[in-house]
């Protein structure tokens, strides 16, 4: 299943780095080159952008270094990580990383970024188990009655999956347009999130939005056509309040779902910076 946040990477095979180790020795990027990026000016604004090549490289433009360990940490959640400097957030980067892999897996991909960020970014981390503030997705109605915005779909997005899988993947990945997503996809922006799924995914998806982890407690099962339109409310993102008569992303999940969040608790894995340290340019 694609989904437009990453590539989920089994904690198994790349256990997180302790307070004061780094990650165990892998594959490396050969060359890279990580520059700040330049301050915008004018009406043009350059959009920060994180690509993949076929041969394991990469370039990003426009990027926090938070963003980077997320992709490079695939199995916690940005919010929640502790100890970021305010500047992992604050200071863009343009990088551009090559390599000599001619074929790279999900895994040497992500083992590649941990050993840049432990290179260039002096990057120290481990992993704790925290009980934190979250939302169960439920069923809003006893009648277990679902909203236009949600509808079964007959696509078995694990096949496709597994056929995605055995072709190697395509590359380029498939541009994620919000009126059309491809299938098995799902697509968020600042007031949307569209696409066919499993409920699973959706509630990745719902993270941003609300704030907080969401956990799927509907029984759903299958894939979904999702349909969600909202208007952000959420100061993690430096959103400017909306009018009193908004549609929050609570009530337009009721509404055209049929679902509802609850206040909850979950405990589970963040990631915990020890060390972290502006890179120097090349």
């Amino acid at each position: 299943m694609r989904v437009a946040s990453g590539l989920l990477v089994a904690a198994a095979l790349f256990p997180f780095a302790t307070a004061g180790q780094a990650p165990a020795a892998g594959p490396a990027f050969d060359v890279v080159s990580i520059r700040l990026s330049p301050p915008q000016t004018g009406p043009t604004r350059t959009a920060n952008s994180f690509r993949q090549r076929p041969d394991g490289g990469l370039t990003t433009t426009r990027t926090p270094v938070s963003s980077l360990i997320s992709r490079a940490y695939p199995d916690t959640s940005s919010p929640d990580t502790v100890g970021f400097p305010d500047w992992a957030r604050r200071d863009f980067y343009d990088v551009s990383a090559t390599s000599s892999l001619t074929t790279p897996t999900a895994e040497q991909r992500t083992a590649m970024l941990r050993s840049m960020l432990a290179d260039r970014f002096q990057l120290l981390a481990h992993t704790e188990r925290r009980e934190l503030p979250s939302y169960d997705l439920v069923l809003d109605r006893k009648d277990a009655r679902l909203g236009p915005g949600l509808v079964r779909s007959d696509l078995d997005c694990e096949a496709l999956a597994a056929a995605r899988r055995a072709a190697a993947a395509t590359w380029p990945p498939p541009e994620f347009e919000p009126d059309k997503p491809a299938p098995c996809t799902i697509v968020g922006s600042l007031d949307r999130i569209k696409g066919e799924v499993a409920i699973s995914v959706l509630t990745q998806m719902l993270r941003a939005p609300t704030g907080r982890l969401v956990v799927d407690k509907t029984g759903l099962r299958g894939t979904y056509r999702v349909n969600l339109t909202f208007e952000l409310a959420n100061v993690q993102l430096g959103a400017v309040a909306p009018p009193e008569n908004a549609l929050s992303v609570f009530t337009a999940v009721r509404e055209q779902l049929g679902l509802r969040l609850e206040a909850s608790r979950a405990e589970r894995e963040v990631l915990v910076i020890d060390r972290l340290e502006r890179p120097t340019e090349n």
